[in-house]
């Protein structure tokens, strides 16, 4: 046994930055979480409720993406699991602390969403009474938490086996609804005459694009990079797909809340927002991932991931600020930065290197 100390420890290819970065970006998100809720600027009025609802959503939906693939692999096996756990299972135990982060979303219900402020605004007085009111919101809200909460737990304390599998497939169908519900919620009932069917279906699909992107911005290993590549193509033709059958429908349909919905959005600026969302979130994928050079390449993989990431972002970020205008995108960023620093500096922290598998611990030894 030698008694001399080892150098300094090489950063993994998954890990972001040393302890004291880590440490700095959650100070950080701390300070700009403050700054936006205590309004230092002159907001409009629920301007930073709607910053703080983006943020929330879209590190949420990686989180949710990253626990309905592991729910995937426990059905279905393969080895891409064991690739991508390193990245998954940190994001998906980290479910629970959106339960405190939800807490600014509902004291700003009011300055959110219409239906809150006024039952009125609801479509039908039934509907205000028993579905879109303050009670029901947060009471649903803290059920799908608290389930998706649980499911990343069971399934990443039980062993590979028929209880795993069992637990897997109700918590897939229960993941369906919980996020169709939410998506309704937290989204939609920002106008509430606006309805689709198919967005809870593309929120799902879009939360696993989002899940696989922040492991291919982990930088996979080399024998690794051709699975996850085939996922996120796949993926983001399937967020293109329901995005556009969204819109065909709502084209084809011609019903006044839904045209106004979209043409809420039609003005230059948030029309180049939805350009850039596309492009980034699926052409630019799509193209890249088609040539096999770009797939077999962990740092192709690693430099594409934050571009899809951002590119889902514009999109929420088109859905939500136009209810509230322009200065909802600089709050937005905020909310992003703010929830994200906090989320980062966890998941690529304390988490994964307590998650960290055993192999890597005993490399060398």
């Amino acid at each position: 046994m030698s008694g001399a100390r080892s150098g300094p420890r090489a950063r993994r290819p998954g890990e972001l930055a040393g302890p004291a970065t880590r440490l700095g970006l959650a100070a950080a998100a701390a300070l700009l979480a403050w700054a936006l809720l205590a309004r230092p600027m002159d907001w409009p009025a629920g301007v930073p409720a709607a910053g703080w609802l983006v943020g929330l959503v879209f590190w949420l939906a990686v989180s949710l993406g990253a626990v309905a693939l592991i729910a995937i692999q426990a059905l279905t096996g393969g080895r891409w699991g064991e690739a991508l756990h390193p990245a998954l299972r940190p994001a998906s135990l980290l479910l629970p602390a959106f339960l405190p982060l939800a807490v600014p979303l509902f004291l700003a219900l009011p300055t959110l969403y219409p239906w809150a402020a006024d039952p009125g605004a609801a479509v039908h007085a039934d509907v205000a009474r028993l579905y879109l009111n303050p009670h029901g919101f947060v009471l649903r809200a803290f059920l799908a938490l608290g389930g998706w909460s649980l499911l990343a737990l069971l399934l990443g304390l039980l062993r590979p086996g028929g209880l795993r599998r069992l637990v897997a497939a109700l918590g897939l169908v229960f993941h369906l609804a919980a996020t169709t519900v939410l998506s309704l919620d937290w989204l939609l009932s920002l106008d509430p005459r606006f309805q689709s069917t198919a967005f809870g279906m593309a929120a799902v699909a879009t939360q696993i694009l989002l899940a696989l992107a922040w492991a291919a911005a982990l930088r996979p290993e080399p024998g690794e990079a051709g699975d996850l590549a085939a996922m996120l193509l796949a993926a983001s033709l399937g967020v293109l797909y329901l995005g556009f059958a969204q819109y065909l429908v709502a084209w084809y349909g011609d019903l006044p809340p839904k045209a106004e919905w979209f043409l809420r959005r039609q003005g230059w600026g948030w029309t180049a927002l939805e350009a850039a969302s596309v492009t980034l979130s699926a052409l630019l994928p799509i193209g890249a991932l088609l040539l096999a050079r770009v797939r077999r390449r962990p740092a192709a993989l690693a430099r594409l991931g934050p571009a899809v990431m951002l590119g889902v972002l514009a999109h929420l970020v088109w859905i939500v600020a136009p209810a509230f205008g322009a200065a909802a995108v600089p709050a937005a960023l905020l909310g992003v930065v703010a929830v994200g620093g906090l989320w980062v500096g966890l998941v690529d922290g304390p988490l994964a290197a307590r998650l960290r598998p055993r192999q890597e611990v005993a490399h060398g030894a």
